[in-house]
Parts: C-alpha cells; structure tokens; sequence
C-alpha cells in the first residue's frame, strides 16, 4: 500500500489520527489495537475526538495510506458446508435403516422366488449389496451419534455471533445473555436451576431457547431409533433346489399298479418288520412338537400323520406343500345283529375265515390244543377304492368285522375275559388326506395344517416365495384305472382265503391291512404248512453237538409273525423273546405236527385282540405303513423345491416406529439448517461467539469496568446486567472520508453494515479494492488543484 504515498495526500480528522501518523513502526500490534480498541470511558460510548483513521486529504509523515489495518465483514459458509456433510450422514443412515426394515434396496421383496426366477436363475436377485448398505448405515449412525451434539453446539456457537449482532435495539440483551450464549449454557446443567429459581429473563434469550430445543432433539434422536429399529437375521434367497421328487395324492386313485397284489405284499413284509422304537422319519404329527416319533404311542400323538417328507424338512424361503394321510382306528365290540349276516355268500365283499384241521396221530394229547376260529369281512362298498381323483381334502372311513373264538380243546381258555365278551369286533379306520404347508421361515418353521383346497393351483401361478411343484392336474392326463375283478376266487385251506379283492386297485389303507393279515400269502394262509416244513427240514438236520449245548434256550427263531413286535412290551431288545417263532433244537422236544403252529396262530389272536387299546394302537400303526406303502409305489413327479438362503442381518421397524423417528429427525435438521443458514447469510464480526470474542469484548469495557476480581458465581455480579450486550459500529466517521473505516464495540451504535471496512488484527487486514484505490487517486488530485 505505501506505493500510493507519493500520489495521496491525506489529513486526519483528530489528534488521535496525528498520533497514529507519527507513532514509530516498530510498535507491537497489541500496544497500537488496544490504544485504539479499549475506550477511556465505557459511559461515553464514542468519546470525542477518538476514532478511527479515516482517509482524508492531509498526506501522513509516517504511514502512506494513513489507515489502521481493516477488513470488511465477510459471511462464513464452513458450518453450513459441515451441517450439509452431516444432514446427508444422517439422512443417509437413516433412509437405508427405514427401507431395509420393510424391502431390499436391490429388489421389491426379500421374497424374491417365482416361476421367472427357476426358469431364468440369472435373474437372482444379489442381495450382498443390501447387506453392505446395512453395514455401511449402522457405522455411519455409530459416527453420526458421536458427533451430533458437538456439531449442534458448534452450530449454535457459530449463528450467535448473528444473533447477538443483529438485534434491534442496542439495549436488546445484557452482557450476562451474552455471556450465557457464549458459555455455551444450553448444554450446561446448572442453567436449570435458574430457571426453576425464575430467573430466566434475567439468562435467557429467544436463541437460548432454541439451542436448548436443538440439543434436546439431538439427544433423543438416537434413542429413539434405537427403540423402535431393532436388528434381526434375514434369510436372503440364493436360488430354488430341487431336493427330489414324490408322489402326488392326486394319482391315489388313478394309478394302476401293472402288479395286482404287489401293495399287499410290501404292506405285509412292513407289518412283519413293524416294530414300536424304531424311528419313522415320515411320521409326523401336529404342530410338529415331536421331530423324533416312534409307532410306541401313536395313538396318543396330536394328529399324528404320514407325509413322504422327512418330519422336520423346512422348505426355507419358499411356500412348499406335500400331502399327508392320517388314519385313526376306533374299535368297539358289538353284538350279533350288527354283524353281516352271510358275508361269506355276496363275491363282492371281503371275507375270511381261518381253523385250525387237527389231524389224528398216535400220541396227539388234544388236552394241549387250541381250538380257535376266526373270520374276517369287509361289505363291498369297502372293497372297492375309497380314493378321489383330486388335491383337495378327502375323508373316508372303512369298516372290518371280526369274529374271533378261543378255546381249550372243547373248552373256553379261562383267560378269555381279555376277548370281547361275544368275540365280535367293529374295527373303523378314518383316513383323511390332502395338502399341507412344509416348515419354512414364513410359517416359523411349523408344518401347517390340513388345506381344504388344492394349493398348487395358486402357487402354480406364481408369486413371491412359491414355486410350482408340477402342472396342474387336468382330465386329458388321467390315467384310466382298471377295474377290479370280482369274483368267487377262493382257495379252501381250512377255511376261506379272500383272492377277488387282491386285485382291486388304489386299495385303502384298512382292506390292504387286512389282506396282509387274513389274504392269500398271509400268515394264517401259510404259516401252517410253512411250520411243518421247517420242522420236518430241522428233524433232517445233523447237528453238533456243540451247537446244542452253546445254545442255552435250545430253541431256534425261524420267523416273526406280523405286528408282533407292535404288540410286544419287551425292552430294550428290537426283537422280544415273545415275538419269535421258535423251533425245538433237541430231537426228543421236536414236534412235527401243526398243533404247535396252530397255537402259535391262536397265541397271536389274544395278544392282538385281548385289549383295545393295544389293538388301537397297533392299526393305527398298520395303517400308517400301509398308507406309506401304497404312496410309495406311485410313480414321483411332484417337484419339492428348498432354498435355506444366506443369514443376513437387517432392520426390523415397525411403519409407527419409523413415522415418530423420522418427525423427530426431521424436525433436528429443519431446526439445525435454519441456524446454519441464519450464521451463514449475514457477514460476522467474528467467526463464532467463543472466548476470545468474550476477551475483546471484555478489553472494550477497559480495566475500570471489568477487573479481575474472585468470584464462585457471577449472578451477583450486577454490572453484568447493566452492560448491553449488542455488538454495534461505535466509530464516528467524518462525512469527508474518503474510505471510512468503522470500529466495532457494545452500547450505542450503528448496526454492523456489509461492505464498510472495520478495524482488525494485522493478519486479516485486507488490500484497497480497485474501487477504494480510484476514489483515493481521485482526492488526491483534486486536493492538487487547490
């Protein structure tokens, strides 16, 4: 600036000025700014003849432009910037949380599985970037949270220079207001008590009170999210397997078997393997509290049922359904007029009837027999398939008549109260069947319960999380059933074998169960003769001697007859003592004749039919393995898909809970913009109102006003309320001036203006302007002419 000494001359308005003019240069910055910032007198609020160098037209000796360092006031855009960064930290997080807790970012659902998808697997939703934005969301909140009152406070701090300056009237706030705003008391708990005291007037301000409304919202804010965003583990999809295929409930009647007797056969072996601790995989019940189930108490279960469907298997992210078969036996002892009369006569019906034909032999003691007989009918309208062509629920009901009679030799067996009392039986098995829901993570992992309707037919159609397991059932895929045929195929072998209703197909679950115990093949068909047999091969047999004697029992089990090991209580073996069919190893014990397998045969039918109970629960659980049996032997082509999917964890909100947190976030950022904006439009004196802008204001009251004195609490201190607080343009400025700079201090003024220069510190002292530069050259040379 001294470039322009030669060119300017300039004069000063007061003898401070001359004073300033000839003042050494080597005096220190502090020594000149206090002799020109710290008045003599505070009562005075511009003392005479005391102002600022103002250009002029006298040419300084010492100081070419004849001024003291200036600046104008300048507007400050840093908080609003940081206030910006922070609002988007902010909003960011808490957008990301809000969306996740109801959809994906990546996708509509987190359901995404549909017939598209199977078809297309590169349409797979990718749901790694939604766990990244959750990631990404809960560490920007975590930072956001630290720096939330900090940054509120430093907001503050920056627009109460604004405020403090912008008031209307000079006597608008004390020095003790100011003080407050400057110390920050909106975080300070003490400020309280001086508005419980009623004192608030006497500390408080309009801004006061909104940074307290700004400090509390930020303090709750976080809280807040906190109750109502809660974190949970999601399975994404990844993609639909196939895990396999079965059967389809709808075939149940339509399938034929190219085997006529092929079911009764495996239901036969199945019953005689049956046993009460082995576990059934596929044996389900309701609710699915029993994942482990055995046939021991299988009446006793809640709705216990047969899926093909290991108990347990959780479909995951898809809607999977599978049909299931319940079959429940109710057994009653009825009298004679309610047993079919000549069912033996009518072809159509089911009938069987079994005695024991004792041949004469030296020796026979008939005093060791058992004369039993029983018969076994079933009318026609249960002989034929109960089965409907359909996936809707289906109930029916079959009925098996039994006549059973036990005596020793031309005697009753004086254990015959376990026997009904008349010997005569009503066994009804009700099966129902259809479609379940599979566990998965949409039903808490709970199989469903039996569905009225067909579900495939929506499922079929799409939708989120359920995929078509196979095509709709229509007419033109049917497969025609061949009739049964009925007749009077029967074989005399002491008494009648049931050979028309062999060949019925799609049988129910009650008449295979009792072709497997009373039809061609069975054991009261054939274990007669097969008994004989073995003896007779036993008796033929060379066997040593070691054999013999390494054998405690001297017995030998050569088969099992069906169900009993149902009916056995024996524990732990799988196969008890009384299950087995035993053969004498000693030649002086051997007994060739039938009696022994005749009383085999009647030792079965009062272990079986003695006690209802155990009766009941043995056909339910013959009927549970025929039903499997039967299922099994249809040809699979109904889909079960799976997808576990991969755990990733997301938000969990409810709409309520994001509604409050958001107006409660909202409002903080209206609240936080609007001081930014209101410090940021207005040039400042100072850059925040802290305690170096306290210690010039404090330097402005001079050492007179404000010594340095003890003090616990400045509420006594009274001056404080007396000082005004509004920062105002104190300098008088002459009219002539050339470039005025203005001063600034507290109590009588002129509201600080933008554009006008005003003393400062040396390093914010700016250069002329162009303009301020033009207007000195144009005094000088008018000041030239005179």
């Amino acid at each position: 600036m001294e470039e322009h000494g030669s060119q300017i001359a300039l004069r000063p308005l007061s003898s401070r000025t001359s004073e300033s003019q000839h003042r050494p240069h080597n005096q220190g910055e502090t020594q000149e700014h206090a002799a020109h910032q710290i008045p003599l007198d505070f009562d005075s609020a511009q003392p005479p003849h005391d102002e600022l160098p103002v250009y002029t037209r006298a040419l300084p000796e010492s100081q070419a432009l004849g001024r003291a360092h200036s600046t104008t006031l300048h507007r400050s855009t840093c908080v609003l910037l940081m206030t910006t960064y922070f609002a988007a930290m902010v909003i960011y997080s808490w957008v990301i949380l809000a969306v996740l807790s109801f959809h994906p970012v990546s996708t509509h659902s987190w359901e995404a599985h549909t017939d598209e998808f199977n078809r297309y697997p590169e349409k797979m939703p990718n749901y790694t970037m939604d766990g990244n934005l959750y990631r990404s969301a809960r560490i920007i909140q975590s930072i956001a949270s630290v720096l939330i009152l900090p940054l509120t406070s430093a907001v503050c701090a920056y627009a109460a220079v604004i405020f403090v300056q912008k008031q209307k009237e000079n006597s608008s706030m004390t020095m003790r207001q100011v003080m407050n705003l400057a110390d920050r008391r909106w975080m300070d708990g003490s400020l309280v008590r001086d508005i419980i005291s009623g004192s608030w007037k006497q500390h408080g301000s309009a801004f006061l009170a909104l940074a307290i409304f700004a400090h509390f919202l930020a303090l709750v804010i976080y809280p807040i999210q906190s109750i109502v965003v809660n974190t949970k583990a999601l399975h994404a999809p990844v993609h639909p397997n196939v895990m396999g295929q079965i059967s389809d409930l709808a075939n149940m009647k339509t399938q034929y078997n190219s085997y006529p007797g092929l079911d009764v056969v495996q239901i036969r072996n199945a019953l005689n393997e049956a046993d009460k601790r082995t576990w059934q995989p596929q044996l389900w019940d309701e609710g699915g509290s029993q994942k482990f189930s055995t046939l021991f108490n299988l009446s006793a279960m809640n709705d216990p049922f047969f899926s093909p469907l290991p108990n347990g298997f959780n479909s995951g992210l898809l809607r999977q359904y599978a049909p299931r078969f319940n079959s429940s036996t109710a057994v009653r002892s009825i009298q004679e007029n309610e047993y079919p009369k000549d069912c033996e006569l009518d072809s159509d019906n089911f009938f069987a009837y079994y005695s024991p034909v004792y041949e004469s032999n030296p020796g026979f003691e008939y005093s060791n027999i058992l004369n039993w007989t029983v018969s076994a009918c079933m009318l026609a309208s249960n002989v034929t398939s109960p089965w409907k062509e359909t996936r809707d629920r289906q109930e029916f009901f079959e009925l098996l008549y039994l006549n059973i009679s036990v005596q020793d030799g031309l005697k009753e067996v004086p254990d015959t109260n376990r026997l009904p009392v008349d010997g005569l039986l009503e066994i009804k098995l009700t099966t129902t069947a259809g479609y379940f829901e599979l566990p998965s993570y949409m039903n808490n992992q709970t199989a469903g319960p039996l569905l009225d309707s067909d579900p495939t037919v929506d499922c079929a159609k799409g939708g989120y999380g359920c995929i078509g397991q196979t095509d709709h059932y229509f007419h033109s895929k049917r497969v025609k059933r061949q009739a049964s045929a009925p007749g009077n195929m029967t074989a005399r072998y002491s008494g009648a074998v049931p050979w028309a209703p062999m060949f019925t197909s799609n049988k129910g679950p009650l008449l295979s169960t009792a072709l497997a115990l009373f039809g061609p093949g069975s054991f009261f068909n054939t274990f007669s003769a097969e008994y004989v047999s073995l003896t007779s091969a036993l008796s033929g047999a060379d066997l040593s001697a070691n054999a013999l004697r390494t054998n405690s029992l001297g017995t030998i089990c050569v088969g099992i007859a069906p169900l009993t090991n149902m009916m056995s209580t024996a524990y732990p073996s799988y196969v008890a003592s009384d299950s087995c069919i035993e053969l004498q190893l000693a030649a002086s014990t051997r007994n060739h004749f039938a009696s022994e397998a005749f009383n085999t045969m009647a030792s079965w039918l009062r272990d079986m039919f003695s006690d209802h109970e155990i009766l009941t629960n043995t056909m339910d659980g013959a009927a549970f393995l025929a039903n499997k049996r039967h299922f099994e032997l249809l040809q699979p082509y109904y889909n079960v898909y799976q997808d576990l999917g991969s755990e990733i964890m997301v938000p969990d909100s409810s709409l309520a809970g994001v509604a409050i947190a958001s107006s409660f976030l909202g409002l903080y950022i209206l609240v936080l913009f609007a001081l930014s904006l209101y410090g940021s439009i207005y040039p400042r004196w100072t850059l925040r109102l802290d305690s170096f802008a306290m210690f010039r204001l404090g330097a402005a009251f001079g050492q007179k006003n404000s010594t340095v004195l003890v003090t616990r609490a400045n509420r006594h201190v009274n001056f404080l309320d007396e000082i005004p607080g509004v920062v105002r343009d104190v300098s008088n400025i002459a009219d002539d001036a050339v470039v005025p700079i203005g001063r600034v201090g507290l109590g009588e003024g002129k509201p600080l203006q933008a554009g006008r220069r005003y003393e400062c510190y040396q390093g914010d002292d700016e250069p002329l302007t162009i303009a301020e530069k033009r207007e000195i050259n144009d005094a000088h040379w008018q000041e030239s002419e005179f």
